[in-house]
């Protein structure tokens, strides 16, 4: 099932309509569509989700991960190797620290050339589905639905052409509201990470 930063209880709500009365497949995916085009503003995923990333190391002692707040790390892999938290790097923010840095020696080539190495990092990411900080996002994801459900395009099942003409139509919105799509990368954004959840 994709994200969904909103529930068709609340696209009910906004359009003073009675929940029984809801098409949900049809809400269900404009739901869905407006929470992508959100995600998509922010640059990253904001529902709770856990993810594995392999990254590329940085020549100093600190990593980022790339999707915010982070909320806890599960497991990190240098080369292939474990490394244990607390002695082998700390959780700080949004970043990692190590203070022999992210580069191993058996990285090195035999030519001398030092090839990067392989970072993997399992780590759980984002806000719980009844979390404060969601509400600036399930306003949009809502105002951004409600704006198209009853619109005679027929999309009225959920296929996937209907989804990337849904998406489309929603994505175009967006763009014509810059003060939202602004408000939604300054509250979601890289630069929100600096306040994080959890440790």
């Amino acid at each position: 099932m994709a994200d969904q930063l909103a529930t068709p209880a609340d696209l009910a709500a906004l359009l003073h309509i009675d929940e029984a009365d809801l098409h949900v497949p049809a809400a269900t995916l404009l739901i869905e569509c407006a929470t992508a085009v959100v995600q998509e503003v922010a640059g990253q995923r904001i529902v709770r989700a856990e993810s594995t990333v392999t990254l590329e190391p940085s020549l100093g002692c600190w990593l980022w991960l790339p999707q915010l707040p982070v909320v806890s790390v599960e497991s990190v892999t240098l080369d292939g190797t474990a490394l244990v938290a607390g002695a082998d790097y700390s959780v700080r923010g949004y970043r990692l620290w190590r203070s022999a840095g992210w580069q191993t020696a058996a990285s090195w080539e035999t030519a001398g050339v030092r090839a990067p190495s392989e970072i993997t990092v399992e780590y759980t990411h984002g806000y719980e589905a009844d979390a404060q900080e969601l509400q600036r996002a399930r306003q949009a994801v809502v105002a951004l639905a409600g704006a198209v459900y009853g619109n005679p395009t027929g999309v009225t099942r959920e296929q996937v052409d209907d989804y990337a003409v849904v998406y489309e139509a929603m994505a175009a919105r967006m763009e014509a509201a810059p003060y939202l799509r602004d408000g939604l990368l300054r509250y979601y954004g890289r630069s929100a990470g600096l306040i994080t959840l959890g440790g």
